[in-house]
């Protein structure tokens, strides 16, 4: 029987012959976007499903760095943050396993942040699994990571009807979220460890 962490974090046919990121086994982003995600958003609405994103950016990187290498002899230039991505992509990696998410896998989205897509879930189910990822990193690393999540339901209107403009504004959506909530933290206004649920719907207002 294989280790859960040395498989690549992917179900249902998600992905097959993806390449690994080297430093935190989760699908190399190139590979997810843009062709997995925009096929992905298409065949859930052609089948009036539900398609979850969620994407973990960690907490105070860059102090966890400094400091684990103003303390640390063997620790110099990125080693400590290559090592702090590589237990975020274990944890990432347990939980994907553990977790009843139908379809979808977990990537890199670059520097220090993890995307997660998910197929065939109920929104309740999805933003409640997102929580308990939040969860085990607080647990388990060093540093926090917040997360923004939304889920696409069929009804949504989106800004346009190109499938790769509209996974664009997806990302870029959730994105910008992430670093809404991170800037509040930073100014004394919000949690570590923070999960935003992203309204896509006020999103497409806004970007009107």
């Amino acid at each position: 029987m294989n280790n859960i962490l040395d498989e690549l974090p992917c179900k249902a046919g998600w992905l097959t012959g993806a390449r690994s990121d080297p430093i935190t086994g989760l699908v190399a982003f190139p590979d997810l976007y843009p062709r997995a995600v925009v096929d992905a958003l298409d065949s859930a609405a052609a089948e009036h499903t539900l398609f979850g994103l969620a994407i973990g950016d960690v907490d105070d990187l860059k102090i966890h760095v400094e400091h684990t290498n103003a303390t640390d002899p063997d620790s110099f230039g990125h080693l400590a943050g290559n090592a702090l991505m590589t237990e975020l992509g274990a944890v990432c990696r347990e939980w994907f396993a553990d977790t009843e998410l139908p379809a979808g896998c977990v990537s890199t989205f670059g520097g220090d942040e993890v995307i997660i897509v998910a197929t065939g879930i109920t929104e309740r189910g999805f933003t409640d699994s997102v929580t308990d990822l939040r969860d085990r990193c607080r647990d388990a690393l060093p540093c926090t990571v917040s997360f923004a999540s939304t889920v696409v339901g069929p009804g949504l209107v989106w800004p346009s009807k190109d499938p790769a403009v509209r996974a664009k504004f997806l990302l870029a959506a959730v994105d910008r979220a992430l670093f809404a909530a991170k800037a509040s933290r930073r100014a004394a206004r919000g949690p570590a460890g923070a999960v935003v649920t992203v309204d896509l719907a006020q999103a497409v207002r806004d970007a009107a």
